[in-house]
Formats: C-alpha cells, sequence, structure tokens
C-alpha cells in the first residue's frame, strides 16, 4: 500500500521521515514522502545547516503527487509551520471527497522532558485543524495533554484525555508513552469500545527519533490489516530492539541500517494487557 508521509527530514540519522519512512519500506510499503523541513542532522547534535520549506512549494509536491496516484493513507508528523496544517487539511479534504482515505496523526507538539517546542500556532493547528480529521491520534502523554486540555499524568487521565479526544473525531488514539512503572514503557490504545496496554523494558537514554519509528513501524503493521493493539506491540517490541541496537554499538542515533532485521521480526515480545475488551470479544 502506499503511504503519503508529511514530516521533517534529515541527511544524517533517523529522526521525521528519515525514520518514518525507513521502517514503512522495510516492511513492504511504498512511501512518498514530503518533507516539510531539510536539515543536515537533529538539533540535539547542534545547530544544524537547513531549512523549513515554504508552504506553497510542500503544497505544489503534495498536489503533485495525488495528481498521478491516490494513496491509501495519509500520515503527518513534524509541520514547522501553521500554514502547513491549514494546507495539508485542504488536501485531505479534497481526497476525501473522492473516496475513501485515511489519515493518521502524530502530533509533534513537545514532550515531558523539553516542553512545548514548537510554536502556540502550530499546536493550535494541530488541535483544530488536523486532529479532528484524525482517524487515529499517536501522541505521547504531553502532547495529549496540550491537544485534551487536560492533565495526562497517571493512566486514568491518559484514558479520559483520550476519550475527549474520540468525542471530537478520531476512532482511536495510541498514547505513546503512557504513565506506569519507572522500569517499563506503555503505550496505551483507546478506542470507543475497547482500552489496551502494550508494555515492554524501559531502556535509558534512547535516540532521538523513536516516536517517528513507532508511527512507521505501527502504520505498516495496520496497513497490513493487524488489529491496532497487535500493530503496536510489534512496533514497540521492534523499537525496543533498536534502542538496544543503538546502545550496543555506541550510535547517537537510531542504528536502523544495523537493527533492521529487527523491525520484522522483533527478539522480545511486548506485553498486551486487555484493560476493556470490544463488545464482541467480551461475547
Amino acid at each position: 500500500m502506499a503511504v503519503l508521509s508529511l514530516s521533517s527530514q534529515v541527511a544524517m540519522g533517523h529522526v521525521g521521515n528519515s525514520a518514518t519512512a525507513f521502517a514503512l519500506r522495510r516492511l513492504g510499503h511504498v512511501v512518498w514522502d514530503v518533507p516539510t523541513t531539510v536539515l543536515s542532522f537533529h538539533p540535539g547534535h547542534g545547530r544544524p545547516e537547513g531549512k523549513a520549506l515554504e508552504c506553497g512549494s510542500v503544497s505544489a509536491i503534495i498536489r503533485a503527487v495525488i495528481t498521478r496516484a491516490r494513496p491509501d493513507l495519509v500520515f503527518s508528523g513534524y509541520l514547522g509551520d501553521p500554514t502547513n496544517g491549514e494546507m495539508l487539511a485542504r488536501h485531505l479534504d479534497r481526497l476525501r471527497n473522492d473516496g475513501d482515505c485515511r489519515y493518521v496523526l502524530d502530533p509533534v507538539i513537545g514532550d515531558t522532558h523539553t516542553g512545548r517546542y514548537v510554536s502556540r500556532e502550530v499546536a493550535s493547528t494541530i488541535r483544530d485543524s488536523l486532529m479532528p480529521r484524525a482517524d487515529i491520534v499517536l501522541p505521547n502523554s504531553f502532547e495529549l495533554g496540550v491537544l485534551a486540555g487536560m492533565p495526562t499524568t497517571t493512566e486514568t487521565e491518559v484514558t479520559e484525555a483520550a476519550r475527549h479526544l474520540l468525542s471530537l473525531g478520531p476512532d482511536a488514539v495510541v498514547c505513546t508513552s503512557s504513565p506506569g512503572a519507572a522500569d517499563q514503557v506503555h503505550v496505551l490504545i483507546v478506542q470507543r469500545d475497547s482500552r489496551y496496554r502494550i508494555s515492554m523494558p524501559a531502556i535509558p537514554d534512547a535516540p532521538h527519533g523513536t516516536g517517528d519509528l513507532f508511527a512507521g513501524l505501527f502504520m505498516a503493521r495496520m496497513l497490513d490489516g493487524m488489529p491496532l493493539q497487535n500493530a503496536a506491540a510489534l512496533a514497540a517490541a521492534a523499537v525496543h530492539a533498536v534502542i538496544g541496537w543503538s546502545r550496543a554499538l555506541g550510535d547517537s542515533d537510531l542504528a536502523l541500517v544495523a537493527a533492521q532485521s529487527s523491525l520484522l521480526d522483533p527478539p522480545l515480545e511486548a506485553e498486551i494487557t486487555v484493560l476493556q475488551a470490544e463488545p464482541e470479544a467480551a461475547a
């Protein structure tokens, strides 16, 4: 299947589309990756060279691509500028007027360690223009709190915030950093009639780009027809394996090339806990 992926791109390392598109392609899907910014490397390594692309150029690339063929799924990550969000919303409306096209939103706003690292205008555009159009939203707990305007310091609060987002349009919220034990990483999946917790052992000091990698792996499995909880479990297990490879090799970036076999077959399984079963499963 084909994914139109709008996000950042780096020449060195694996963040933004340089992680998301790699994972999707490695798992067998076509990716039309459209950059919002092009940088030499992640700013966490120092001041990068490069720039943000003008919204008109980004829009023209998307328009030219979808004129030739329709994507099966649209994904957006780092926007860089609020006009990119408004522009993407217009393209999504046109695609959906012509037929079914799913949309997965990674609302790149910030995290609990550094706070918000995009402008308030970008965060508002994600919340008001993109989030209601999304089929699936992939926030970390900080981003979920920003979108919902609610606290997200406990699993109960994450659940309530996710349910608030569901009332505004999305079919599922996948919180990629739900609070839990210090030695565990939890992914919480909330749908209208079901809720699942995915658990993996935590590895400290993970390189940048784990959220981007998770998004690509998750979408690849979802496009293969897996239930969301199974897609998230395989994605979490593969991210865990890549972080382990990166630590072992002393790589300050995600060691995706060295660890790419783990994307297909992670050596460690994630634990899936059913918190609320779908009515059919409970019957």
